[in-house]
């Protein structure tokens, strides 16, 4: 079961790209996270974040690297943000973030589970990187490194959301989908107990009522694994997020709860699946 093409890639990227980095004053520091180009700099009493991203993005650009030369000149437009303190500290953590609304995924072609059946499909959402100061429990910033697609999703134009569209590869067996720097896998675990088969076209996925969590001996960011219960044709399905990591992430590590409280959430998913 194969989703829209996301892209081919020449050779695994190298994926943890987060962690603590330590500045001196007036020392930046640059990176270029897929095709974003990100520099930080610490004033004696502002954190300064300029960054370009180009016109068109792809999201197999999924390499990243630290700039030797930080006062390298990015391109046109650069946007720029400052950040006021009283002092600032020598550290700032850059931490992976999942997306801030429901992502919703279309197959290529359809999925049907027959009735009776159960089964799990992968995919993989776009992150966002987030600035996170001593002393703030809130990040100062946070930016997708691949802008997604704006969509509605709702059973009408009166009704619905705005969620986020992306090109998503959807796998049957984790194997077959590809490890990325900038996306999470979330498993969804699909169990058709009605007398009809279960068909749908697209879905859209509760992303900001998820967990983050790393596996270090998959190489990959994980949230928690979501079910769906099918029951009857005349009702939506059930689901429901399991509070525990799934078991193919094997050991994990912590790395942000969810952004919102799920029940608003999958009331909504629930209406338009």
């Amino acid at each position: 079961m194969s989703l829209q093409n996301d892209g081919l890639e020449t050779e695994a990227p190298k994926l943890k790209w987060w962690g603590e980095h330590h500045f001196e004053l007036n020392r930046p520091k640059s990176w270029q996270f897929g095709s974003l180009l990100f520099r930080l700099t610490r004033g004696l009493q502002e954190w300064r974040l300029e960054y370009h991203r180009p016109a068109v993005q792809y999201d197999y650009e999924q390499q990243w690297h630290q700039i030797n030369d930080p006062e390298f000149a990015f391109p046109q437009p650069v946007k720029v943000e400052r950040y006021m303190f009283k002092n600032t500290h020598e550290s700032i953590q850059l931490m992976p973030r999942l997306a801030d609304r429901s992502v919703v995924i279309k197959p290529v072609d359809p999925i049907y589970i027959p009735a009776g059946q159960r089964g799990t499909l992968y995919i993989s959402t776009p992150l966002w990187i987030a600035g996170f100061a001593d002393g703030q429990r809130e990040p100062l910033f946070e930016l997708p490194v691949i802008l997604p697609k704006d969509t509605w999703f709702g059973p009408n134009m009166c009704v619905g959301e705005i969620c986020y569209a992306t090109a998503v590869d959807g796998r049957t067996e984790l194997h077959q989908l590809k490890t990325r720097a900038f996306r999470a896998v979330t498993p969804i675990e699909f169990h058709n107990i009605s007398h009809q088969q279960l068909r749908f076209d697209r879905m859209n996925v509760p992303i900001p009522a998820l967990p983050l969590f790393y596996s270090e001996s998959t190489g990959r960011l994980w949230t928690s694994q979501i079910k769906v219960l099918h029951e009857a044709s005349d009702k939506p399905p059930r689901i429901r997020i399991e509070n525990r990591t799934p078991p193919l992430a094997g050991e994990v590590t912590y790395v942000h709860p969810p952004r919102e409280q799920a029940g608003a959430l999958l009331n909504m998913f629930d209406s338009f699946f």
